[in-house]
This record gives structure tokens, sequence and C-alpha cells, in this order.
């Protein structure tokens, strides 16, 4: 969930409003695009909610407001509203659209007066992606005391007890603002503990990459000092990658999420971790057709590679009546077609119910705590992931 991906999705309103009103249609791969105009949710169905023997974490960016109707919170464990960013002093910095949201948003407030009364947890995520300010704030050990007042007086308006922390910087990081980090961390836990009790549950967001690249987040040391961890399994191909490729691969390239989990695994208890799974997907401009196709430097004439999410890509696929193929080695779909506005040839790598299907079957062969979201709303009014979760950890089955 880096600043710069948050950039990218946040500037596709159009995604977010568009409307989706076709019935439905089948892809190469036989899934069923169901109709977002279909009722078969509410956020006033938890009198059918079914236990689940797994996590399932869905972050809520503030931008994914506007489509919070569509939201089946009956299929979700626990919702990390997406956020708050820190001052080097400790303070939440209160001129961004995540704080005003957080403290005016009718439609935030509807939902957690639902959700109160079911088995949905509601978090709070803290957030610093400027590097500086999170070097800064992690050496004045002394501001970490106005970050907890700061932080209580934030949980307290809205009644809740859960912390999601997402530090996260673009590059790699020295081992000793790592290890300040953690003793952050650390301090974070004990004191929400020592407040709230045992109950409250602190989640860190880790990187996919930490085990092999010097990261803030140091993940074995962390899941000794919180209840879960988070990992951002995603982002293995971006839109400044020289091949298009898959989002979250499973096999095929250099690291990917099985050899991430190796890692993940070898140092950190299953119970542990949360398998976090992408709703977006990435547009490259390409050269050819050919499946991990090399990249092209966009111009304003062709356009650029971008990020997009999956309900802004479901439409591209049913306006353009385009067929999927299957990557088996990474285990995505993908899709190559001509753009209509440039003449460019572009090349989508995303993830769909058969690809989060497969990443499902790993959280339960390791036993994994259980599985993250990035982000609620990406999936607009598309249904077909809800089925999933339904489907995966909510069966009578399980």
């Amino acid at each position: 969930m880096s600043k710069v991906k948050v950039g990218l999705l946040a500037l596709i309103p159009t995604a977010l409003i568009a409307a989706l009103a076709i019935a439905g249609i089948t892809t190469r791969n036989n899934q069923k695009f169901v109709s977002p105009l279909g009722t078969s949710f509410s956020l006033y169905a938890f009198e059918n909610k079914k236990e689940s023997a797994y996590m399932v974490y869905g972050f809520l960016p503030y931008w994914s407001l506007p489509d919070i109707e569509y939201l089946q919170p009956d299929k979700l464990t626990d919702i990390a509203y997406f956020g708050l960013y820190i001052n080097r002093n400790g303070t939440f910095q209160t001129d961004e659209p995540g704080y005003t949201n957080w403290r005016n948003s009718s439609a935030l407030t509807d939902l957690f007066r639902k959700v109160q009364n079911s088995r949905v947890r509601i978090s709070l995520t803290v957030l610093s992606h400027d590097e500086l300010t999170s070097e800064q704030f992690l050496n004045c050990e002394k501001c970490w005391a106005t970050f907890m007042t700061s932080l209580k007086e934030e949980l307290d308006y809205r009644h809740i007890v859960n912390v999601n922390l997402n530090f996260e910087s673009s590059g790699e990081v020295s081992e000793a603002v790592a290890d300040k980090y953690t003793k952050f961390v650390s301090f974070v836990n004990r004191n929400l503990k020592r407040i709230y009790g045992h109950n409250a549950k602190l989640v860190v967001s880790v990187f996919a990459d930490a085990f092999v690249k010097p990261r803030i987040t140091k993940a074995k040391d962390l899941a000794e000092i919180s209840d879960q961890l988070f990992i951002m399994a995603y982002d293995f191909s971006r839109p400044d990658s020289d091949y298009a490729g898959a989002v979250a691969p499973i096999t095929g390239s250099n690291y990917n999420i099985t050899t991430m989990l190796q890692d993940y695994l070898a140092n950190i208890p299953a119970n542990k971790l949360l398998l976090g799974v992408p709703y977006y997907g990435y547009n490259w401009v390409v050269q050819t057709a050919k499946p991990n196709a090399q990249r092209i430097p966009g111009t304003d004439y062709i356009g650029y590679s971008q990020s997009q999410i999956y309900s802004y890509i479901l439409d591209t696929l049913l306006d353009l009546r385009i067929k999927t193929q299957w990557d088996d080695l990474a285990k995505s779909p993908f899709f190559t077609y001509v753009s209509p506005a440039s003449g460019s040839t572009r090349q989508v790598y995303f993830e769909n119910v058969q690809s989060l299907r497969e990443k499902y079957k790993l959280v339960k062969q390791h036993e994994l705590a259980g599985i993250g979201i990035w982000a609620l709303g990406y999936d607009g009014g598309y249904v077909d992931l809800w089925e999933l979760l339904k489907e995966q950890f909510f069966s009578p089955l399980l």
C-alpha cells in the first residue's frame, strides 16, 4: 500500500462511479461476471453471518467510501479504515482527507453503527509513508507518548480498540531505523493492551520481500511483538517494471508468493500471518501481444502504464468483449488489447476468482491466520469476489 499506489488508484474516479448494469458474460476461464445490481447482500445481513476459522481482513481506504454501499461486511471479520498519517512529533495530520473522513464521514459512521453488534472488528490504520518523517519520529522516543495520547483520542472517538500500523518506505532502510520501528511497535502494543485490555488487536503491515531486502519491517521481530502481520503480497510487478507480469505470482518469477511464504514460515508461526491479496492490477503499454510483453515508455499520445482497480478492469473486459488468458506459472489472468482511444497495445495482469482461489488454497494449506484485502471497494458493484469469500471462508462445510 505504498503512497505511489495510493496516488495512482486515487486518480481513477470514473472507475468508482461507472454504471455497471451489464447482466453477465462468460470469459475464456468460465468465470461468470455477476450483475452488480444483484440483491444478494446487505449491510443488515448479520443475522445469517457464519463463524469463520480464518481472519478476512479488509482495508477500507477513504477514497472507497463512495462505494461503501457495495460492501458485504458479513463476509469479513475485520475492517481497517485507511487511514491517518502521523506528524514527526506524534500527532496526526488533520488536513489530510483520510482524517477529515475519519472524523466527519456520515457513510463511515453508518457503517460502524451497522457492524457494532456483529463480530466484525474495526481497526484504525496509522500511516507513515514519508521516510524523513518516519525516521525523525522514530528517533524521538518522547514523541511516542504524544502519539499514544493522539491515538487514544481517535480510537475513543470511534469507540474502537484495534490498530493497524502501516509504515512504508520506497527503498531500503538502515538496520538502526528498522530496529527503532520494532521498538515503537512493541511500545504501541504494550500500551494498547494496558489501556484497552488484551482484546485490543495490533496488526502490522509488512513487505513481501522483508526477508530478502533491508526494509523498515523486520518481519521476524515484529511477529514477536504484535498480534498478526499483514503481508503485502503484491507488487511483484509494477507499472515501471521492464516487462508486464503478474502482480502477485504464485510461482514463475525470481521471487514469488511460494518462495515468500517459505521465508516467512521458516521464521514465523503460521497463525501470525495474513496473506494480503490485491483487488487491482496493472495495465502496461507494451511492444507486442506476447505474454509478459516488454513495456515501452508512455507518452501523452499513447498513454502510460498505470494501476487499475478490479471494477475498472472488468468494465474494460465487458466493454471491449475481451477474452482473458491464463498464466499457468503465475496462476494469474491477463489480457492484451488495442486501446480504442490511442491505438497502443496494452497488456493487463490482474486477479480474479480463479487466481484468488489459488491463493486461498495456500492459506489453508499452510494454516495461516487468514487473508487480507487491498482494498475494499475496488470491486465496485461486482459480487463475484464476495461470493468467493463466502465459499472459501464462511461456508457451513468448513
